[in-house]
């Protein structure tokens, strides 16, 4: 009976051993990193309301035209009151929705400090997030996950739809 049993888990184990060639036909290599230099995403639309009228919208020309509040080698970040002067005053609230309909509302400004800001990553995203503009890009960004790091969290939105801005009466 031991017998019989070596014989099976012997011929079991020599099918599932393949050789090199079969390992180098599966193998796929690393995709390219995206270029240093994205541009903003050519059908990029982002509408814009303020106290629920259209004002407008963010497109792939409006960033191309406006220089950059942050930049480094991975994102370039706009204050949204860069893009849009009517979310500047103090007390205006910048809601970003998604294309789900998944919206945050960002409080202009906060009392933490932090602003709502438009950045485009490497990849070509568009993003609408809150940062603080004394450290726009903290150490932890993207250093989480197997390392155990606590990470970004800080709300987002992507990808955006709409900015609806509320500015106070006067």
């Amino acid at each position: 009976m031991h017998r019989w049993v070596l014989v099976a888990l012997v011929a079991g184990t020599a099918g599932a051993c393949s050789r090199a060639s079969d390992e180098a036909e599966t193998k796929q290599w690393a995709a390219q990193p995206p270029p240093k230099d994205m541009p903003p995403p050519a059908d990029l639309n982002i509408t814009i309301k303020v106290n629920g009228d259209t004002k407008g919208a963010i497109t792939a020309q409006t960033l191309r035209g406006a220089k950059p509040d942050f930049e480094d080698a991975e994102r370039t970040m706009w204050l949204i009151p860069t893009l849009v002067p009517d979310a500047a005053p103090t007390g205006s609230t910048v809601e970003a929705v998604s294309t789900a309909g998944v919206s945050v509302k960002f409080e202009r400004p906060s009392t933490a400090g932090l602003e709502p800001v438009l950045f485009l990553t490497r990849r070509g995203e568009v993003i609408v997030s809150a940062i603080d503009p004394k450290e726009p890009f903290p150490r932890y960004h993207g250093q989480g996950g197997r390392l155990h790091r606590a990470g970004d969290s800080l709300p987002r939105v992507a990808p955006v739809a709409r900015l609806e801005i509320t500015r106070p009466k006067p």
